[in-house]
């Protein structure tokens, strides 16, 4: 299962990316907001903009997140990525879009797993009686 909390403040795209991604893979759980503050309210950091909510993030969680965005600025993408950012998908308006998202996501939160999984192998192990 894989859950994904989806932030946008266009609510038409919210429903729209939801709908069609559940549709395609039913091993997902999506969550919607339209207000940045309810995402802040949940992780506890008001007051900031998204790349700042992205530094603040990497210093309490290594969850993976993918920026969605209509924007195509280059700088933006650049400050998102040194924020921590995963990967950077930017919006279209046709159905072969949402399947490269998904995509996408699977590949960050796979990439993600398999680290953990990695670090957790790598961890000394106490010794038996």
């Amino acid at each position: 299962m894989v859950k994904i909390f989806h932030l946008d403040d266009e609510s038409f795209y919210l429903e729209l990316t939801k709908e069609i991604m559940m549709a395609y893979d039913g091993d997902i759980e999506i969550e919607t907001s339209t207000s940045p503050a309810e995402a802040v309210k949940r992780l506890k950091m008001p007051g900031l903009d998204g790349i700042e909510f992205m530094r603040r993030l990497r210093e309490h969680s290594g969850v993976p997140v993918i920026l969605y965005t209509h924007y195509s600025d280059e700088g933006v993408a650049r400050e998102a990525f040194k924020a921590g950012v995963n990967d950077y998908v930017r919006k279209a308006n046709d159905a072969e879009h949402f399947i490269v998202l998904l995509k996408r996501i699977r590949n960050v939160v796979d990439m993600h797993r398999m680290e953990l999984e990695i670090r957790r192998r790598e961890r000394p192990t106490a010794p038996e009686d």
